[in-house]
């Protein structure tokens, strides 16, 4: 999207008297340090749990104790830690992530934190149950300038949906990726979400920006996020995939443009390892995630190279769904095979926006059939999977149907 000098600066303005406050109520008893928590999704929820947090203590290392549900066979493990890059000069921050293995499906685990003497109280989460049925919340563009809407719609939708399994945010996340106190902010209003489900993030274009909007690394969203790292050889985290319900999601990264000189072959070496992710993979749904769509702009119906390179493989191996992002509208085409309508082929959905940046020219395509630009209000949508359905909903932020469809098998 085009980047706006004198919108930046206030952003920064803005940002410098708001974004620095972080979330104290982690940890009990100190009221200097952060302590923010964050479930990062795993490949695997049934039997695996990654939880980050975030301090600004340096020196001492991270513990993780975890435990059955009431019980006192306590687990302790040993966290890794990163210091957070600052490219603004601000705050210094250190992110500890513990890996838990060889949980049981469907159980209750309590759980504490602690760096040198500064301790958590106790906190609960649950592994994915066999039960196949879920719920997942789906964020558009957060991207703003103040991240207040964004507060407001993370918020709104989790009120709304408070049995959900994890959220999914779609890419631009922030407005620029090396603004650390951008990603304060943003962590800042997804606090409640990120304590009580795992996030599924999906890079977006504006994470790799350097502040002067020149192409950069995604070094600050690679460090915050402890993705599974089963994706392509030398691009773990860049794409990924995991299990959960009866779904199996593919996260796929579309940032050639920004990345062509770090990574000219971003795209073929994703074509490889999808395929062969998806010929392995038993379940009977398969969804896709990725930040920029697949056509040629205007959008008037050819194939652009993000889905001359995908498209086959979706089509080879009956992807039935695909979330995009990017355009900050909402839209949901027919089914699709190699670009034209196609019963047995995958629907694709543009998820909207979550923040404050709006787009009144964002393109409405000739295969759309639903199409609505939200420019009075940021959106969410909310997927309900099961075995024989997929059911997709959108809703603006104060909780108003926009639209809703089904797939069956």
């Amino acid at each position: 999207m085009k980047k706006y000098i004198l919108g930046f600066i206030f952003a920064c303005i803005v940002a410098s008297m708001c974004f620095l406050s972080v979330s104290k109520s982690v940890f009990t008893g100190f009221n200097s340090d952060a302590g923010q928590i964050m479930h990062v999704i795993t490949a695997d929820m049934k039997h695996e749990h990654t939880i980050s947090w975030k301090t600004s203590t340096f020196g001492n290392p991270g513990i993780m104790e975890i435990r059955p549900k009431q019980s006192d066979n306590i687990t302790r493990i040993n966290a890794e830690a990163v210091e957070l890059p600052s490219y603004n000069g601000g705050d210094r921050f250190m992110l500890h992530t513990a890996r838990v293995t060889n949980l049981k499906a469907g159980t209750e685990y309590e759980y504490r934190v602690s760096v040198g003497k500064r301790q958590s109280a106790w906190k609960e989460f649950k592994t994915e149950p066999e039960s196949t049925s879920f719920k997942a919340l789906i964020f558009g563009d957060s991207q703003s300038v103040n991240y207040k809407e964004w507060a407001k719609t993370a918020q709104k939708a989790w009120e709304n949906n408070a049995d959900t399994a994890f959220f999914i945010n779609m890419g631009d996340l922030v407005d620029n990726g090396q603004d650390e106190r951008q990603w304060n902010a943003w962590f800042d209003a997804a606090t409640n979400l990120l304590a009580a489900m795992p996030i599924v993030p999906v890079m977006g274009n504006h994470e790799t920006y350097s502040l002067d909007w020149k192409m950069a690394t995604p070094d600050y969203y690679l460090s915050l996020f402890a993705l599974p790292a089963n994706g392509p050889a030398g691009l773990e985290r860049y794409a990924y995939s995991y299990d959960y319900g009866d779904v199996h999601f593919i996260v796929l990264n579309t940032q050639l443009n920004e990345l062509r000189d770090w990574y000219p072959d971003l795209l073929e070496k994703q074509k490889v390892w999808l395929e062969k992710d998806l010929s392995q993979t038993q379940k009977p749904w398969k969804i896709v995630l990725m930040h920029r769509g697949i056509w040629e702009h205007p959008f008037n119906g050819p194939l652009d190279e993000i889905g001359n390179t995908f498209v086959p493989v979706f089509d080879k191996y009956h992807v039935d769904l695909a979330f995009t992002a990017h355009v900050h509208s909402y839209a949901r085409t027919a089914a699709l095979k190699n670009g034209r309508q196609d019963p047995s082929g995958a629907i694709y959905i543009t998820t909207g926006r979550s923040g404050d940046r709006v787009w009144d020219k964002s393109p409405q395509k000739p295969v759309d059939e639903f199409y609505y630009n939200p420019l009075d209000m940021p959106n969410y949508l909310v997927l309900e999977a099961s075995r024989n359905t997929l059911k997709i909903a959108a809703f603006k932020q104060n909780g108003e149907p926009i639209d809703q469809t089904e797939i069956k098998k």
